[in-house]
């Protein structure tokens, strides 16, 4: 039975509510069924606290913040006027223009699923960040046609394994420097053709074992080809098993660079010989002072 509009009395506060039972068996309990309460709190909400019943018609959060003391219905209006609406089955309300909704802080629990259905647009403007967060499911992002996330900044924590399943195309681009580190093997399987290319400096260091096993690798700098079975690099140590090698411009780079070393031996050969000669100077002035002496020095000048 529903009862009239009537105000509280209880030390004159300014207040007017609705009040509706729920449907009991018991006679010495009355459940609030439904409660709309206009202006500051009334003695039905004091009532229900002390006795220990205002989870029934407050909300959890709001039990929390006011640290569950008399707070709960002193401050349900927030110490002024306010509307506190209490309901036991359903609360239905269709706009059929516009609605708004204004508020300081806000806080929104749904004991089940929560589903959200937009026709239009729908736009999210937050100040400061966004925190999402599952405790047992996952989170998908779906779209019916081409999806795109654009983002100032991208900074990801994963604590699990990660999978990413790329079903078409998938184009990455770095317009500044980029930077990996992985503490752990690092795996790339290419069941296709891969391209690499370079617009500037390569630098790579290995601390560690490299293993390397090529049936066919095509190096062309511009024109050169090495057909190789294996090839093991370990740290100081290289062991190399070449099939063939064909090459022009690698090939005879390589044979140039032989070709230094072994004019830098012919120069050391001759900084030797003029070492040599001087010895023989110092030779002649001793033959000066012998001559059988250094006819025999002289002819082993002429043996040097």
């Amino acid at each position: 039975m529903a009862r009239n509009p009537r105000r509280n009395s209880v030390c004159a506060r300014r207040t007017l509510f609705y009040l509706v039972p729920s449907n009991s068996n018991s006679e010495t309990t009355d459940n609030i069924g439904t409660l709309l309460r206009l202006g500051e709190y009334s003695d039905v909400e004091q009532r229900a606290f002390e006795n220990r019943h205002h989870d029934e018609i407050f909300p959890e959060q709001h039990i929390n913040d006011e640290e569950d003391d008399t707070s709960v219905y002193t401050n349900a209006a927030g110490g002024s006027q306010g509307i506190m609406m209490s309901c036991d089955g359903r609360i239905l309300i269709k706009s059929a223009e516009r609605m708004y909704l204004e508020t300081g802080n806000y806080h929104q629990k749904t004991d089940g699923n929560y589903t959200l259905d937009v026709d239009g647009d729908l736009t999210a403007v937050v100040e400061d960040k966004i925190d999402i967060s599952t405790e047992k499911g996952d989170i998908n992002i779906t779209s019916a046609s081409k999806l795109k996330v654009s983002a100032q900044k991208e900074e990801r924590t994963l604590h699990d394994k990660s999978e990413h399943t790329y079903k078409k195309t998938h184009k990455v681009k770095y317009k500044d420097c980029y930077f990996s580190d992985k503490f752990g093997y690092d795996q790339n399987a290419v069941y296709g053709f891969s391209s690499l290319s370079y617009y500037g400096g390569i630098m790579e260091s290995v601390y560690g074992v490299r293993m390397q096993f090529d049936k066919f690798n095509f190096f062309s700098d511009w024109v050169c080809l090495n057909w190789k079975g294996t090839q093991i690099d370990l740290k100081g140590i290289v062991m190399k098993k070449l099939t063939a090698k064909f090459g022009s411009t690698d090939c005879s780079a390589e044979l140039e660079e032989l070709s230094v070393h072994f004019k830098g031996l012919q120069a050391g050969a001759k900084r030797l010989e003029a070492q040599r000669k001087e010895l023989a100077v110092k030779s002649g002035q001793v033959d000066l002072q012998n001559n059988q002496m250094g006819a025999r020095l002289v002819g082993i000048e002429c043996v040097v």
